[in-house]
């Protein structure tokens, strides 16, 4: 073997390490991946996504999870993710070959540690984790030689758009440059029909499934009117105070130092001497369109809400790597081009990521330690376990984890919920509400964990009123160890 090939392999291995620390017994215990997990398991049970469980996202991300439950579950999803970050480091690495770097190994190094940064990235699972991943393999697809080049292109953003629709907008200045004059002479509507084709590819299968399920209604509600007409619009703030929480993010996650050293060096770029300047624009604006999904309403600068919806970051692992490497590979700055100049330029972007690697390394919290795992209210569902229909949670995503770890359905499609806080017109007329509740009553529901609070979960105090006299009607609280405030309730009817 080669220099090469022991260099990739070790960078294979590395990006296998940085995996390791979120195996399923370390893994991040978050909401939203309980809900996707949640969709799998409803697809094994033989149900629909959206007709039988509503989410917002696309489905691809449903899929993968039943794929994982298929494969081992939790290890099952571990190793799809995996592998996948393998194959885009092994593809990148090839790439940063082909183009003479004189470190292939130095961006792919990078992508991986902003990948796994435990503060941005909420464990494995997430689906802007995928896309970062879809969108630097677009990358190097689009940078390399290949025979069916710009049907992958739109295979790749078929499979983005259908995991994330947002994600597709930095998509768009690379689609549009590669339709600039090119060495292989392809006419540009064959270019732009071979991408429609890969498009379709992923497309068709979604709709059959759909069709064949006669869901294709609740797909195009759920997961896309709902998104246009609801999900953006929540909390308008100012531009200035989505620009705060970016570097409030960018600072407390540790990406502020490489963002800093892509952007002056990208900036620079096209000011100086490049072969290539159009490429480094191009790769500019995919960076700066990868942070437009959280400029997307207000829900991520609630006043007080911290260090949260840090994932929506998560894109600067690959649109980051595209600024530098057309940087490091197309200016002819000799200070840029210098070997040692541009070790330099990688102990910057690498350093304040590895010590947060090792932060998170050394300080692996077991899932099993998660407040919801070793909640007494999971204690007491793990004694008396529940069956299909016979547990509800309302108003904490995180104890969506009952349902998949006891493997149960959940009495209601209103999994996820956020609406009530988020919306103050969401569900004026408590349609949705009661539709819950006679879910219950006709599930003859045994247990509701119930963590909604006045003006914390519902907004309006009305909705509060009706859900809380429905529970006092119909329901018992159950003590339980430990809790000065019980938020397990047992059906009085089947009360001992």
């Amino acid at each position: 073997m080669n220099k090469h090939t022991y260099t990739l392999l070790l960078m294979l291995a590395a990006s296998l390490l940085l995996s390791m620390l979120y195996i399923p017994q370390f893994n991040i215990l978050q909401g939203d991946k309980e809900i996707y997990r949640y969709i799998g398991l409803v697809m094994q049970k033989g149900g629909v996504p959206y007709r039988d469980v509503f989410d917002h996202k696309p489905p691809l991300i449903y899929f993968l999870n039943y794929a994982a439950l298929l494969l081992g579950g939790d290890w099952g999803q571990w190793g799809i993710d995996t592998l996948l970050v393998l194959l885009t480091t092994g593809l990148f690495f090839q790439l940063g070959r082909k183009y003479k770097l004189p470190y292939p190994w130095l961006l792919p190094l990078l992508f991986n540690l902003m990948l796994r940064n435990f503060i941005i990235c909420l464990g494995m699972g997430m689906t802007r984790e995928y896309t970062t991943v879809l969108l630097l393999i677009f990358f190097c697809v689009l940078l390399g030689k290949y025979r069916y080049r710009y049907y992958f292109m739109g295979l790749l953003a078929g499979l983005i758009f259908f995991m994330q629709q947002d994600q597709v907008f930095p998509l768009i200045p690379l689609f549009g440059y590669a339709l600039l004059p090119r060495e292989d002479n392809l006419p540009i509507p064959a270019r732009i029909g071979r991408a429609a084709a890969g498009f379709v590819t992923v497309t068709i299968p979604i709709i059959l499934y759909f069709a064949f399920h006669n869901s294709l209604t609740y797909f195009w509600q759920d997961a896309f009117r709902f998104n246009f007409t609801w999900y953006t619009t929540t909390l308008k703030e100012s531009m200035w105070d989505h620009f705060r929480k970016l570097k409030f993010v960018l600072d407390q996650g540790n990406y502020e130092l490489p963002f800093m050293v892509a952007v002056i060096l990208g900036l620079s770029a096209l000011f100086f001497r490049a072969t290539n300047k159009a490429l480094i624009f191009v790769c500019i604006m995919s960076m700066a369109l990868s942070l437009s999904p959280a400029f997307m309403g207000g829900r991520d600068i609630v006043p007080d809400n911290g260090l949260t919806f840090t994932h929506y970051y998560l894109p600067l692992a690959a649109t980051l790597c595209f600024v530098l490497f057309a940087v490091f590979v197309f200016s002819t700055e000799p200070f840029i081009q210098n070997r040692k100049a541009q070790a330099i330029f990688g102990v910057l972007l690498c350093i304040s990521l590895v010590y947060t690697t090792l932060q998170h390394a050394t300080h692996l919290t077991p899932i099993t330690r998660h407040e919801v795992v070793r909640s007494p209210e999971m204690e007491y569902l793990r004694q008396h376990k529940p069956g299909d229909y016979q547990l509800f949670e309302l108003g904490y995503n995180d104890y969506v984890y009952a349902y998949n770890t006891l493997g149960i359905i959940c009495p209601s499609k209103w999994v996820y919920q956020h609406f009530w806080v988020l919306y103050s017109n969401w569900d004026t007329d408590h349609v949705e509400l009661r539709g819950i509740e006679e879910d219950l009553l006709r599930h003859k529901t045994t247990y509701v964990m119930d963590f909604a609070r006045p003006g914390q979960f519902f907004i309006d105090p009305s909705a509060y009123a009706s859900w809380h006299g429905f529970l006092q009607e119909h329901y018992d609280t159950i003590a339980l160890p430990g809790l000065h405030e019980s938020t397990l309730w047992k059906l009085k009817d089947t009360a001992p």
